[in-house]
C-alpha cells in the first residue's frame, strides 16, 4: 500500500519543513542565530522590527542601500535527490533490457530498481532560499525605508508504493510485462512570499527614555507549489512549473515597538504579517495543502558595551508555514565582537522550542571597506547535514 503524505508528515518530515522557516535572510542577524528584533542594524531593521529605524543609535544623515542579501539553507541527509537519479537510470535500463529481451539484464535491473525504491522509503529533503533589498533614507524625526524581500520554503518527499516493490521482486525475467510508470511518486511541496513595502518609524519619549514605533504596510504575493509525478519521471527542479503553482496577491502589515531604558540596552517587540492569509495549493496525487502567513510576534533584547554585543530573541507565536504541518517557535541567542572599526566577528545559536527541528549554529564576519562599502558573510550548520550561507553587500553614502 502506498505510504500516504499524512503518514510521512506525522513520522518526522514536518520537523524537516520546520527547519526551513527562515522568513528573511540577513547576514549579520543570521550569523548571530537570527536575532534582529532588538539588535537589527540600520540597513536591515525594517525586515524584523521597523521601530528600530528611529532609535537614536540607528539614525543617520546618510543613505543606506542594502543590495543584495542572498541566502539559502537546506538538508538532504538521505541523499534523496541522488537516489532518484539512480532510480531513473535503472528504470530506463530495465525498459531497454525488456525491449531487447535480455534476460540477464532484466533480472539485474529489476533487482536494482527494487533496491532503489526500498532505499527511498521515508526519505525527504528541504531547501530554503531568499533575497532582500532595502533603501534607508536619512533620518530626521520620521525614519523611512523602502524594502523588498522574497523567500521560498520547499520540502521534497519520496512516496513509495509497496506494490511497485512487490511487482519487481516477482517479475519473471523470462516473461516480463510491459513496463508502465511507477506508482511510487516524488513530491515537492513549497511556498513562497514576495513583499514590497515602506517602513516608517517615529521617535517618542517616556520620562526621557527613548521609545520608537514603526509600521510597514506592504504588498504581498503568496505562491504555493504542489508537484507530484511518478518516481521514474521525478525532477525536483520542475516543481515551480505553472502546472503545479497557485498564487494570490494582497495587503499585509508589520508593526514594531522599541525602547532604550539604559545606554546600550534595547528592548523590542515586533508583530509581522498581522493580517492572516491562506492560499490553497493545486491538488496533485490526491493531496492538497494550504500555504499560509499568520501573525508572528517576537520579543528581543540587545545590549552593547565597548566592542561587544549580546542579543536574544524569543518567538511568542508558532510559525506555521502550512496549515497541515506543525510550526516552529524559536529561541535565538547571538553575539558580536568588533576588534576594530572595520571588522566584526559573530556567533549564534537557534533552538526550536516546539522540538520540530534540529538546533542550528551559525558564525560569520563583516568587513567595512572604506567609508561606503560593507561585506557580510554567514555560514550555518546543524544536525541532519543541514547547511546554509548568506552573502550581503551594503552601501552607505
Amino acid at each position: 500500500m502506498k505510504l500516504s503524505l499524512l503518514t510521512l508528515l506525522t513520522t518526522g518530515l514536518a520537523s524537516t519543513l520546520a527547519l526551513a522557516g527562515q522568513d528573511v535572510y540577513e547576514a549579520r542577524a543570521d550569523a548571530m542565530g537570527g536575532v534582529a528584533v532588538a539588535a537589527g542594524n540600520r540597513e536591515a531593521a525594517a525586515f524584523s522590527n521597523p521601530a528600530l529605524l528611529a532609535l537614536p543609535s540607528r539614525r543617520s544623515s546618510d543613505f543606506s542601500l542594502l543590495i543584495p542579501t542572498i541566502g539559502a539553507d537546506g538538508a538532504d541527509k538521505d541523499q534523496m535527490i541522488d537516489k532518484f537519479d539512480a532510480l531513473q537510470d535503472n528504470y530506463d535500463a530495465l525498459v531497454n533490457a525488456i525491449d531487447a529481451a535480455d534476460t540477464a539484464a532484466i533480472d539485474d535491473y529489476r533487482k536494482r530498481l527494487s533496491g532503489d525504491l526500498q532505499s527511498l522509503q521515508g526519505n525527504s529533503a528541504y531547501v530554503s532560499a531568499g533575497i532582500n533589498m532595502a533603501l534607508v533614507l536619512p533620518s530626521d524625526g520620521f525614519s523611512y525605508a523602502f524594502v523588498f524581500k522574497s523567500y521560498l520554503d520547499a520540502l521534497g518527499i519520496a512516496e513509495i508504493a509497496a506494490a511497485d516493490i512487490d511487482t519487481l521482486d516477482n517479475l519473471d525475467p523470462n516473461n516480463p510485462p510491459e513496463i508502465q510508470d511507477l506508482t511510487s511518486q516524488g513530491r515537492v511541496v513549497a511556498g513562497a512570499v514576495s513583499e514590497l513595502g515602506v517602513a516608517v518609524s517615529y521617535p517618542l519619549s517616556i520620562v526621557n527614555m527613548p521609545v520608537t514605533v514603526g509600521v510597514t504596510p506592504k504588498l504581498q504575493r503568496l505562491d504555493s507549489f504542489n508537484y507530484a509525478v511518478s518516481a521514474n519521471n521525478f525532477d525536483a527542479d520542475d516543481f515551480n512549473d505553472d502546472d503545479y503553482r497557485s498564487d494570490d496577491t494582497g495587503f499585509n502589515l508589520d508593526l514594531g515597538l522599541a525602547f532604550q531604558p539604559l545606554d546600550g540596552l534595547v528592548i523590542g517587540v515586533s508583530g509581522r504579517n498581522l493580517i492572516e492569509r491562506d492560499l490553497s495549493s493545486i491538488e496533485a496525487g490526491g493531496v492538497q495543502l494550504t500555504y499560509q502567513v499568520k501573525p508572528m510576534v517576537t520579543a528581543g533584547v540587545a545590549y552593547d558595551w565597548a566592542a561587544f554585543s549580546l542579543s536574544s530573541d524569543l518567538d511568542l507565536t508558532d510559525n506555521d508555514k502550512f496549515a497541515e504541518l506543525e510550526g516552529s517557535r524559536y529561541w535565538r541567542l547571538g553575539g558580536e565582537y568588533r576588534p576594530t572599526d572595520w571588522v566584526a566577528l559573530r556567533l549564534g545559536y537557534r533552538q526550536d522550542l516546539n522540538d520540530h527541528s534540529a538546533d542550528l549554529y551559525s558564525l560569520g564576519t563583516g568587513f567595512a571597506i572604506g567609508n561606503s562599502f560593507r561585506l557580510d558573510l554567514t555560514g550555518m550548520f546543524g544536525s541532519d547535514d543541514a547547511i546554509g550561507g548568506v552573502l550581503q553587500t551594503s552601501y552607505h553614502f
